[in-house]
This record gives C-alpha cells, structure tokens and sequence, in this order.
C-alpha cells in the first residue's frame, strides 16, 4: 500500500485539491495525454496497482473466479477479498465506468458488422456475390 502522510490536511484544502485532480483528469481528452499526465504523476508502481484493481474489478464484475485473477493478476487472496468488499460499497462508480466501456465495446463490435456488411452489399451490388464456402466471388 502507498505511504500516505499522517499529517492531516485541513477537510477544504483536502476537497479543493481532490476536485482539481477531478477537473483535471476530466479534461484529458485523448490517450496520449493521459499516458503523460499518468506517467509524470505516478510511480510504475502506483499505475500498476491502480491497473490491477480496475481489471480485477471487471473480472469480478463478470464472476471470474477468484482463484484466476489472483493467478492472472499476481494478486494475494486478501487484496482479492479486500476488493470484492470495496466494490460492493462503492458499486455506483464501478458500474458507471464498465458500463461506459460495455458500450463502447458494443459500439466497435456493431460497427465491424456494419462494415461486413457495407462491403457485402457493394459487391452484391455489383453483381458478384461471395461464395459463402470459398474466399472468391461468384458472377
């Protein structure tokens, strides 16, 4: 676990810098820049922790089994157990963020169908139809 100083900070200096890190991650807007900002803030280590909670959120999220994320994430039975508890007191954020990627991903899925058969129909089009049994197009 990351050292966290034990000199209290005064509650609205803590709210002021927490809602400015908020803004501030907001207003990334693309992959690079976040790479950067995550990069220049965080230890290797520090982004490895936060990138092994997430997926091992997902993964229990879809009842991966406890067992293969510890083995796949190199993760103790404890810090498994230990998420499983957080996830269900915080579940409004987790489902927020894994249904804004389930979307996403239905998104780039329903798009590569389209494309199939966009591509389908400008051959049809043309008069050749492809033999669904070979990789060529029949006239």
């Amino acid at each position: 676990m990351t050292h966290v100083s034990k000199r209290k900070i005064e509650p609205e200096i803590k709210k002021q810098i927490l809602d400015s890190l908020t803004l501030l991650i907001k207003n990334l807007n693309n992959v690079p820049d976040t790479e950067k900002f995550l990069s220049s803030i965080l230890s290797e280590t520090e982004r490895i922790m936060i990138a092994k909670r997430v997926v091992a959120a997902f993964l229990l999220r879809h009842n991966i089994e406890s067992e293969k994320i510890q083995d796949i994430l190199k993760l103790t039975p404890a810090t498994v157990a230990r998420l499983k508890l957080w996830i269900q007191t915080h579940q409004e954020g987790f489902d927020m963020i894994f249904n804004k990627l389930e979307r996403q991903r239905r998104g780039e899925i329903a798009k590569k169908i389209l494309f199939k058969i966009l591509d389908y129909a400008i051959v049809a089009g043309s008069g050749r139809v492809p033999n669904p049994f070979r990789k060529s197009y029949q006239k």
